[in-house]
């Protein structure tokens, strides 16, 4: 009540001394700083790639998938004739099966020999012989082990493997071939995954862990945006271009491959030093543009445009004397 009373004076004394009544406090806008939009351009490419090298020598039987096909669930891209292998395993296991056969001859051998050295009826001599013997056997024995381990994984090596889903990229082989050990049959890269290169600068490589979260990539090829996610930065620094090399990735593309074009957008401060202000703190006289301050004082600044399109709420200005966080009012008159 105190309030209203003293508010009904005050208007009592202005009428009656004939003077205008003070203009209501004006509604103030703060500048913000202005970002502009970079549009940067890249293309797609494996997230690896690997050469499929021949382990063993002979002829090529199969060749399971052909260039811009996958490898299948078992992981074999070709296969090498494992005829003399498997020969040779058979022969070790023939040898290993009649060497048991001896060991067992000789450990009865030895078992009777030692009753009856016990008993005085033999020389010590002869239970000595068979011991070394039996000895023997159970080394030839052990080496034929190591020998069907080597054979085996020489098998397996006959068969040329790659990661299961993998796409082939290239293949240098044919069924009947013949190809040696180390020879290059072709190569293979992971399309499961995609990698796009960027050369950033410090502005847009801020901007892009800012956007970390939602960052996205405009793929015109593949039907549009999608979700990418940093996946490497290389901390190496260009002393020319003053860049910083970062690879973007996208995972699970229907149709991906390399040379795809993909669109990196970002907002950056703006170069020019702009600020954003609401349109109706914006007032235009003659094709020139003012705001006025907070103070009363009146400011002339470039438009430099709209932000968020033509039909954004806010504009952009720029001015020596205006700097983010000052305040202006709004719906500025002459």
């Amino acid at each position: 009540m105190q309030c209203l009373r003293l508010l009904a004076a005050l208007f009592a004394v202005a009428l009656a001394a004939g003077r205008p009544l003070p203009a209501p406090a004006q509604e103030l806008a703060t500048a913000r700083p202005a970002t502009v939009q970079v549009r940067l351009s890249g293309f797609t490419r494996a997230r690896a790639e690997i050469p499929l090298v021949a382990e063993a020598t002979g002829k090529v039987l199969r060749v399971m998938a052909d260039v811009g096909q996958p490898v299948g669930a078992n992981g074999v891209f070709a296969q090498v004739d494992p005829t003399f292998i498997e020969l040779d395993l058979r022969d070790n296991a023939v040898q290993r099966g009649r060497l048991r056969e001896r060991m067992a001859y000789d450990e009865t051998e030895a078992g009777r020999y030692r009753r009856l050295v016990g008993q005085g009826n033999a020389a010590q001599a002869r239970l000595d012989e068979l011991e070394q013997a039996l000895s023997q056997s159970r080394h030839e024995l052990a080496a034929l082990e190591v020998a069907r381990d080597v054979l085996a994984e020489r098998l397996r090596r006959t068969r040329v493997t790659a990661p299961a889903g993998w796409v082939v990229a290239a293949r240098e082989v044919e069924p009947g071939q013949w190809v040696t050990e180390g020879q290059v049959l072709g190569r293979i890269g992971d399309f499961n995954t995609l990698l796009v290169p960027f050369a950033l600068s410090p502005e847009q490589f801020a901007a892009l862990r800012g956007a970390a979260d939602g960052l996205t990539l405009a793929l015109p090829e593949a039907g549009g945006p999608v979700r990418a996610t940093v996946h490497r930065v290389y901390p190496g620094f260009d002393p020319e271009t003053r860049k910083i090399a970062v690879d973007l990735a996208v995972a699970d593309l229907p149709g991906g491959r390399g040379g795809l074009r993909a669109e990196l957008t970002l907002e950056v401060p703006d170069p020019a030093g702009g600020v954003l202000l609401p349109r109706g703190a914006v007032t235009e006289r003659y094709e020139q543009h003012w705001v006025r301050r907070d103070d009363g004082t009146q400011v002339q600044v470039v438009l430099l445009g709209n932000h968020g399109g033509p039909e954004g709420d806010l504009l952009r200005v720029a001015s020596p004397q205006v700097a983010p966080g000052q305040r202006f009012a709004l719906q500025a008159q002459e």
